[in-house]
Parts: C-alpha cells; structure tokens; sequence
C-alpha cells in the first residue's frame, strides 16, 4: 500500500507499508520523483493482546476520536500526548484522584497536571479561593493586593528568594532568570546538564549527544527551528559527574549561570545530595551563579521545595504550577542584588496576565493549606516508597525487565533492569513493549502520561495505590503474553 504525502519541504513523498507474515511492519518513505528511500523502519506489529486492547479502547472512546479527526483540522499541535493510539483521549472533568473522559470512562489519574495537583484535582480549599476570586474578576491587567502575599510566602518557605518575579509558565521563570543572570554577571554562556529539561527556550532546549563521551557530552538541538548560533551561549555539562566541575573551572570566565533541576525529571532519584552540595561550592568560588530549576520539585519534594530538602541554597530558583495552585504560572526568585535588577528596571519584563488574581488567589490557598500540614509530604513518601518497592520487588521476582525510580511523590517507570546513574544509561531496547504497557495500563483503569513522569498526591487513597500496583502487574503480564519482554 502507498500513501502520497508532502515532506516539511514540499517534495512529494509515498509511504509503502509492506505486511510480511502478519507479525512485520515496515515503512519506506521515498521521493516521489527519484523513488530514493529516504527513510526504513523496522517496527514488531501489535500481538492478540495488543489488538485486543485496541479494539477495547477503541469501542470505548469514540467521542474522543470524533473531537480529534475534528481537532486536526485546525490544531498545529495539542498538549502533551497521553498514549501511542490513533486518537488521544480527551478530559471532560476531574476530580480528587481521577479523570472523566468525554466517553464517561474513569481513570486513576497520575498526570496530576504533570505535577502540580499535589493535593489532587479540584481540591475544596483552592476550588473556594477561585470561586470566591472570580466574582471579583479575573483579569483587571492592573495591580492586585494578591501577589505581594503569595511573595511572601514564598520568601518565607524558599532560603534564596528574598525577591520574586511572576509570569505565566515554567519556561517563561528560565528565560527571565538567564537573562538576569547575564544582567548581573556581564557574561553570557549558560551551562546545563545532560538529562535536563528546562522549558521550551531555545537557550536551553539541546540534548546530549549519545555518541560523546559520557564525561565531556556534545549537544544537539531538540528538533528543528533553533539557530546553531545559538549553541555557543550553552554549555553542556555532564550529569552526576566531577568532570563537570573541571568545566565551570575551566570555563568560569565566560559562565553566567549554572542550571541544574536538582532532582532530574529524565532520573527522578535523591541520593544527589553531595554532588549537588559541591556544585553549589565550586560555583561560588568560581563566582558562577548557580541556579535550581524547581517548576517540578518545588513545593513537592518538600515544602519549599530541594532547598529545603537538600540544604542548599542557590542564588537562583524558578518555580511552576504548584506555586498557583495547578493555575498557569512561573516564578524566578532569588538573592535581592541580583533579583533587585528588575525593581530598577536595568533587565526587561513584561506580561499583561503575570501576577494574575485568579493564580494568585489558587496560589495562596494551596502554599497555606500545604505549610499547615507539611505531614502530607510523609505521607506521599510512604506512599510512593510502598508502590515502587512493590513494583521492583515484582519485576524482580518475574523476572521482567523494568524499574520504578523515585523522590518523594515524583516516580518515573523505565523498562530495563540495569543501574541508572545519568540519562546516559537510559535504555530504548524495550521502547515497543513500554508503548504496549501504557495501553493495557489504561485498559485497567490507571492514566500515566506518554512521558512517563508520574506522581501521587493526597487525594490517592492507600486503596487507590493498591489498584495501581494490581494494575501495573496486570498490564506486565499483559505485554509478556504478546512475547515483548
């Protein structure tokens, strides 16, 4: 079968499926005009139980399916894709530990908004702030007395913000907090780390190159439309490794800012604490600025975030969704010289929704709520610990290749038994039985995002957690029976 379709260029292009012995899909995209192979994949077909699930889901979802034939044909791009299907499914509403589908099918949700929803969705004591705010209004563009008081809460849980700036996302935080970076040193080169994420700026969005050497990484661009010129302001420094310090050593002289999420999104693990301990010390007496990227674990690894968690205290924090309550909204922080530079208007920022009320008031309620109980965070420890444990436990007793790893209520699920360290020992060998597992996982009743960073939050019920974990051993099961472990 051949399917003509236009390249990013224009250039005809065919698509040639060839189906060889029921069980082999290959694809070969060719010019259409010299029929030269551009491209050969290899890929293992769906086995009884995969079909099956799909055939399942499938029956199961057809709002879903109508909303996205529909979507496509005015969307560039929606959010984050959930699953490898045809269709993603679509969320009417939420509620404590779970999500509604358009279809009135529910999951156990460990999206959490990607994070945020520590307290679950729609908790009452945010739910009431936003209720009693938008019948103020939600968007008067002027002034509000809402986000000196979220500022000082985060000033008074947060060691390095005695300042705070506002903005709408996580990327929105990084980009104001290199550039005050550069404001304050005079210098330009950032330096990040393999196995980062920091947001959709072009400064930061490069990865590792898998062929450089693991102690002195190379970087690519994370897909098309960044200039190489750009490559030169970033340097790319390996993860949990001492090399690295040689590197700012060398390089001190023209580094702005050292950025690190101090718990990885790609390695969510907390024995860190040393090397993170001496990067803070090696930059400052380089006189580097050194920066924690806290959109994910601020305010959820603890209260006040690895700050707090690690005892240590950068010149630099970013935060995200948490801090609004699940509401849009980024935050740079940090020590008033540095931070000081925006109040005299030295370094530019804008935003006519920065600082919003509604996030603000979302804000408030959910750093009070979370400062009056800080026990929350035992208890998504222990939940989270008892889930992994149990998940490890039985991959090893089934001998099945996978692992959960963990910090705090954070928790990632690779498919591979040996060590990880860095991102560089992430390993794709099971990628098909990965996309697999997902799937099944749905068809028991538990949503974990595409991306595969999950998280608990205190709506899951000890009870919730054993359906996941019953879950999880269900959908392994599943993907052994179709031969892909």
């Amino acid at each position: 079968m051949a399917i003509s379709k236009k390249d990013a260029f224009g250039q005809n292009l065919s698509v040639y499926l060839y189906l060889e012995n029921g069980c082999e899909l290959k694809l070969e995209l060719k010019n259409s005009k010299t029929h030269k192979k551009k491209m050969t994949k290899g890929t293992t077909l769906f086995g009884k139980r995969g079909q099956a699930v799909r055939k399942a889901i499938t029956e199961r979802t057809p709002r879903s399916a109508e909303i996205n034939q529909k979507g496509t044909e005015m969307l560039a791009l929606e959010v984050v894709s959930t699953l490898e299907m045809p269709y993603p499914v679509y969320i009417d509403s939420v509620s404590g530990a779970r999500m509604t589908d358009v279809d009135g099918n529910t999951y156990i949700d460990l999206t959490m908004g990607f994070g945020p929803h520590i307290l679950g969705h729609r908790p009452p004591v945010i739910e009431k702030a936003l209720f009693q705010q938008i019948k103020k209004g939600w968007h008067p563009g002027l002034h509000n007395p809402l986000q000196a008081q979220l500022g000082t809460l985060i000033q008074k849980a947060s060691p390095c913000s005695e300042l705070t700036l506002f903005c709408n996302s996580g990327t929105e935080a990084c980009m104001y907090a290199i550039r005050i970076a550069r404001a304050f040193s005079a210098k330009n080169k950032i330096a990040i780390f393999d196995g980062c994420y920091h947001g959709a700026l072009d400064s930061v969005l490069w990865n590792a190159c898998p062929s450089s050497p693991r102690n002195h990484p190379t970087k690519e661009a994370e897909g098309r439309g960044i200039p190489a010129a750009i490559a030169e302001h970033t340097l790319m420094l390996p993860y949990r490794d001492s090399t690295a310090f040689d590197l700012i050593e060398q390089h001190h002289h023209e580094l702005a800012l050292i950025i690190i999420e101090p718990v990885q999104n790609s390695n969510p693990q907390t024995d860190v604490g040393d090397f993170l301990q001496e990067l803070a010390e090696v930059c400052k007496k380089y006189g580097v600025l050194f920066m924690f990227d806290e959109v994910v674990t601020g305010f959820r690894l603890a209260y006040g975030g690895a700050q707090n968690y690690f005892g240590i205290t950068p010149d630099l924090v970013t935060f995200g969704k948490i801090i609004g309550g699940g509401m849009p909204v980024g935050a740079v922080s940090g020590r008033a010289p540095i931070m000081s530079l925006f109040q005299k208007r030295h370094v530019f920022s804008a935003g006519t929704f920065s600082g919003n009320p509604m996030t603000m008031a979302a804000g408030i309620a959910a750093l009070e709520y979370m400062h009056d109980h800080q026990e929350i965070y035992h208890y998504l420890q222990q939940q989270t610990d008892r889930f992994s444990r149990e998940i490890n436990h039985f991959c090893k007793e089934q001998k099945i290749p996978a692992q959960i790893l963990n910090a705090g209520s954070i928790f990632r699920l690779y498919f591979q038994a040996n060590t990880i360290h860095s991102s560089r020992d992430i390993d794709k060998q099971y990628s098909t039985a990965e996309r697999e597992f997902d799937l099944h996982l749905m068809n028991y009743g538990v949503l974990i995002p595409g991306i595969h960073l999950a998280f608990l939050s205190t709506a899951h019920s000890p009870g919730d957690v054993e359906m996941i974990i019953e879950a999880f051993k269900q959908a392994f099961f599943e993907i052994r029976a179709d031969g892909l472990i």
